[in-house]
């Protein structure tokens, strides 16, 4: 995904307070997938997809409403991100090699607003690599306090070069904090298969179904575990790949991460109905994985491609999803200069059936 640095002078500001209730602004361009509203309910909140300042975006949002942000901010490599089309770069221009307190220092105000942002039950992850992720612990130490640090997921893969002069570095770390202590978790939604293959045997219950069974030698203690209900993961992820060049769900957006990494995070700590949002959008996942999951979304980014291409495939899937019968909620485009790096057939309804 990308970073984003503040955008002053152009009317950004007073957008991203709308979010508050403030209507300063005319009515933003809306994507509006013909989702119908229930007799006696109110129609649901639309979701916000905004060009510019992210950091005025995630000020702006109001206190205790998220359940979850997940960030994917730049890692600081220096150097220009490239993908698909010349459109499709950012300058990943924070050095947190060489200076990592400048980028802690960067990144701080998103750590506050998200603090304020999120639901005594929320929670924020923040993906990073080696380069800062150490840094950017302590800073969230301070923001949210060591007792609402809820884990640290190492997310590894086998994609991309080797190293000729020691390991390759094939894992990033998110950071994953409570707002409180109290932070929600649903386990059931994020089961994986167990293996097989371990130290535990495979017998057969009174039923007639697979069990992995193992005795405690001290205690005599005798553990079953269903192998159809399968197993939470550990806090160390190999079962979800990098995205390769022809990958289905790929956008050409450089650092794109695969929804079911981002599919894992929010099933974990959220519910249909619930409101995520991401600083750093990108291409999109965050908002496309909450769109198909039935979560709201809020998602920011200066980039002007990024957005683009966010709003296309959230186009596309809304429309997708409007064709099998449920269509998503509208999305509010927020920004200035949106109309102009989007589409105007993205910004029409879709086809009424005859």
């Amino acid at each position: 995904m990308v970073g984003s640095r503040a955008v002053h002078g152009n009317g950004q500001r007073d957008l991203f307070a709308a979010l508050g209730g403030r209507r300063d602004a005319a009515r933003p361009p809306r994507l509006d997938f013909g989702r119908p509203s229930m007799p006696g309910t109110p129609a649901a909140s639309p979701d916000v997809v905004a060009l510019g300042d992210s950091a005025a975006l995630a000020a702006a949002t109001p206190p205790a409403t998220l359940a979850a942000i997940y960030i994917d901010p730049p890692f600081g490599t220096g150097a220009v991100r490239r993908g698909r089309g010349a459109a499709h770069a950012y300058d990943d221009h924070h050095d947190a090699e060489g200076d990592p307190e400048a980028f802690v220092a960067w990144l701080t105000p998103w750590l506050v607003a998200s603090h304020e942002a999120l639901a005594p039950t929320g929670s924020l992850f923040v993906h990073l690599d080696w380069r800062a992720v150490h840094y950017v612990k302590v800073a969230l130490d301070r923001v949210f306090g060591r007792a609402c640090f809820a884990g640290e997921l190492v997310w590894c893969y086998a994609v991309g070069g080797k190293s000729r002069r020691g390991f390759g570095r094939k894992h990033d770390t998110i950071l994953w904090y409570g707002r409180t202590a109290g932070w929600a978790f649903y386990p059931d939604q994020v089961r994986v298969a167990r293996r097989g293959g371990s130290h535990m045997r495979v017998v057969l219950d009174d039923d007639g179904r697979p069990v992995q069974e193992k005795t405690d030698r001290k205690t005599g203690r005798v553990y079953r575990y269903p192998v159809d209900a399968g197993k939470v993961p550990e806090d160390w992820w190999t079962d979800i790949e990098t995205l390769n060049h022809s990958d289905k769900e790929r956008t050409g957006w450089p650092s794109q991460k695969p929804e079911r990494l981002l599919e894992r995070v929010l099933g974990a700590v959220t519910v249909p109905g619930d409101r995520v949002a991401d600083w750093f959008a990108g291409s999109g996942t965050t908002a496309a994985v909450a769109q198909r999951t039935g979560r709201g979304f809020v998602v920011g980014d200066r980039a002007p491609a990024a957005i683009a291409t966010c709003v296309a495939r959230l186009a596309a899937q809304g429309r997708a999803l409007a064709a099998a019968g449920a269509p998503p909620p509208a999305i509010d485009l927020l920004g200035a200069g949106v109309p102009d790096v989007i589409t105007t057939d993205l910004l029409s309804p879709p086809p009424t059936a005859p």
